[in-house]
């Protein structure tokens, strides 16, 4: 076994699982990475205006709804606010309209979509601990 038959072992396996289905706009990427409560995280790509260059990557406010479902006012909470706000500018990410969101060139379209999987994972498990405190908290 070579490094080239790990790589494609790893790329088989790291996909296994993913669907991509195209939108109006784009694409929304499923796949089999999953939130705290094991709830599937999807991503959106979506073409920016009539552009066939240019996308955004986001998590089409799937984290901030997450939040919210788990008891967690992400718009209010300032604590949380700072929280988000590091993991993306680390990522060089933005939060808009309640979203993580990447432009990408279509060349960029696989990395922005790993970041932003990334940023999102690292958010709910980040704070995940706050929601388990909160009395009455769910049990997954």
């Amino acid at each position: 076994m070579d490094e080239n038959e790990i790589l494609e072992a790893l790329a088989e396996n790291f996909f296994q699982g993913w669907d991509v289905a195209p939108t109006g706009g784009g694409f929304l990427i499923t796949t089999d990475w999953v939130f705290p409560n094991n709830e599937t995280i999807e991503v959106h790509v979506r073409r920016v205006g009539d552009r066939d260059d240019l996308f955004i990557v986001t998590d089409g406010g799937e984290l901030i709804n997450f939040l919210f479902s788990e008891g967690i006012d992400a718009t209010r909470d300032p604590e949380c606010i700072g929280i988000l706000e590091g993991i993306a500018q680390n990522r060089s990410l933005k939060i808009a309209e309640h979203q993580i969101v990447r432009g990408a060139k279509v060349e960029e379209i696989a990395g922005a979509v790993r970041v932003v999987l990334e940023a999102v994972k690292e958010a709910s498990f980040s704070l995940w601990p706050r929601i388990k405190s909160k009395p009455g908290a769910p049990i997954h």
